[in-house]
């Protein structure tokens, strides 16, 4: 993925760079994150280097994941930091020895890593001879057969546990390959693709990730490729702050007018208004209310709305934000279909399969994600608000079944069963309409996007 300012590399910088953060930095042995200090301090054995997954490296934008080793390019920036290279030498030298910066980083292993340390449970005591105090507290885990496991990426978990892990092969030609669209506070469009960090045909080696999208690990045999709105439900609760719906009556009121806007335009014929004239509320909205992630990785991008006059009403700027939103994900989406058509694999039809109470409440919002992509949106009957601790339990499944059987599980080769609750189907007479409010959008942003700062 490009750089933004979420990512740990950006992060690191900051605070390498700030003179005041100097004194700490000359201290720092290694960077953990939060799952290997609980690791750490759960396994009792502290004065061991706690290595983290692929899966969780991949989310500080820092590892290649080709060959899951720490990027090159991210070293080469990271060896610019004064206080990394004052803590590797002790003197001036203007550049880290070839392993001396990365080594303030943690080691690299996969999620179901067999480490001894792991695999007994909780122990009495830490390796320094004093108590442990998970030992007391958690009387379930001291067991020797107790299995702890290294962190994984929430996204990854997330499209595991909303059973969109799956890739149809040529073997399997039959099954829609489900891509997860999941629209809560924040956005998000992603699909599982095999690609073996061991691979060694030269097509595979070159997978290709269109920029404005993402790809992390899942583990050692298959990524993750999407991308990720910062703002999606919290433009809604923006907007309802802003127009005072401070009633569920009044909410509902206004989406209800939202969804009439919508259906005036969907239904209108051949020989209605032209869609390329003006979206159906007069506006054009761009919702980075909290700076932009995919496509544009923007980290200092700002939100705008184009078009109002004294006839906008409430209901019109609540439809330009729901409008707003789906336009942004049509262009996740058209990036992740050129992802899924890439050389070495079948372009199988597509299914969004819907969660994130924003979308899984709002109708209005599910008919406009199917017209908007031209796919299938469809909602688990079995689906659940812990779709991503769900999927920790089915990545942990499948690594306690291939310890069992002694025989690699391919945790993401297949798609369990998926019992449809609501299935929303596209209206063909609105692709043209998406189409233009998508390049209207767009327009919008090349024009204003001069006057972000840059972050």
């Amino acid at each position: 993925a490009r750089l933004h300012p979420s990512y740990a590399l950006p992060q690191l910088l900051a605070f390498y760079h700030n003179e005041e953060n100097q004194p700490l930095a000359m201290r720092i042995d290694k960077w953990k994150t939060i799952s290997s200090i609980c690791l750490h301090r759960w396994s009792g054995k502290l004065h061991l280097q706690m290595p983290i997954s692929y899966s969780e490296a991949s989310w500080t934008g820092m590892l290649s994941f080709r060959d899951c080793y720490w990027d090159d390019e991210a070293a080469r920036i990271f060896e610019t930091c004064k206080g990394i290279v004052q803590y590797s030498h002790g003197d001036d030298d203007d550049e880290c020895s070839d392993d001396g910066c990365i080594d303030l980083l943690p080691p690299l292993v996969d999620y179901d890593a067999a480490l001894p340390f792991l695999t007994v449970g909780i122990p009495p005591y830490n390796g320094n001879g004093s108590e442990n105090p998970y030992w007391h507290r958690w009387q379930e885990l001291r067991s020797k057969n107790v299995r702890l496991f290294l962190g994984i990426g929430d996204g990854v978990a997330a499209n595991v546990g909303s059973k969109c892990g799956g890739y149809p092969t040529s073997a399997s030609l039959s099954g829609s390959h489900r891509i997860a669209v999941t629209i809560g506070t924040s956005a998000a469009c992603r699909f599982v693709l095999p690609f073996s960090m061991k691979e060694t045909q030269p097509s595979r080696r070159n997978i290709s990730v269109p920029p404005g999208l993402f790809c992390y690990r899942v583990h050692r045999d298959h990524v993750l490729v999407g991308g990720a709105l910062t703002d999606g439900g919290s433009v809604v609760e923006w907007a309802r702050s802003l127009l005072n719906l401070q009633s569920d009556e009044s909410f509902h009121a206004c989406l209800e007018k939202a969804s009439e806007i919508y259906a005036r335009h969907s239904n209108s014929s051949d020989k209605g208004p032209d869609p390329s004239s003006s979206s159906p509320s007069g506006l054009t909205m761009i919702p980075f209310l909290s700076g932009e992630r995919s496509t544009g990785f923007r980290g200092g991008a700002q939100g705008c709305i184009s078009g109002l006059t004294r006839e906008i009403t409430p209901a019109h700027i609540m439809y330009s934000c729901l409008e707003s939103v789906i336009s942004r994900l049509g262009c996740v989406m058209e990036l992740v279909n050129e992802a899924r058509c890439s050389e070495g694999h079948v372009p199988s039809q597509g299914i969004l399969v819907a969660s994130g109470n924003a979308l899984e409440r709002s109708s209005l919002w599910r008919q406009m994600l199917a017209d908007c992509s031209s796919m299938d949106v469809v909602i688990d009957a079995d689906s659940s608000s812990e779709g991503s601790s769900r999927g920790v339990a089915m990545m942990v499944a499948g690594a306690l079944f291939k310890r069992e059987l002694g025989n690699p599980l391919e945790t993401c080769n297949f798609e369990e069963p998926l019992p449809i609750a609501r299935k929303t189907e596209p209206n063909a007479a609105t692709q043209e309409r998406w189409r233009v409010a998508i390049a209207r959008q767009e327009s919008l942003i090349d024009a204003v996007s001069s006057a972000w700062s840059v972050a």
